[in-house]
């Protein structure tokens, strides 16, 4: 009976060390402050899109709602010393600072399904 339950014991957490490495990892925007203009798109209150200087896409969720970026047409970085974006750094729209929870990559924003035409 015991080497049965060692045998589910393993394979139960087998499948949580699967789930955690599902997570994606954390991660930085390098250089943001230098690219001229930043592409970038709101997905919440509290998470938006950015396309880093190199052209690939990351997911930037802060720590509390952000409203501001609803109408804000152009943000700011508080970045490191290394003029990177990460986990400790902070978005600045409309004069409000909405500090950064986590950069992760991404494929980029959900793409928005076309208009069929009437």
């Amino acid at each position: 009976m015991q080497k049965v339950s060692l045998a589910m014991l393993s394979i139960v957490a087998g499948c949580g060390t699967a789930v955690a490495q599902q997570a994606p990892a954390e991660t930085s925007i390098p250089f943001v402050s230098s690219i001229g203009s930043v592409e970038w798109e709101r997905a919440s209150d509290n998470a938006l899109y950015v396309r880093g200087g190199n052209g690939r896409w990351y997911f930037v969720r802060t720590m509390n709602r952000c409203t501001r970026l609803r109408t804000s047409l152009a943000l700011g970085f508080e970045t490191s010393a290394l003029d990177q974006l990460d986990r400790h750094g902070a978005i600045l729209v409309q004069g409000q600072r909405c500090p950064v929870e986590s950069v992760t990559r991404s494929d980029g924003p959900p793409r928005k399904a076309r208009r069929q035409a009437s």
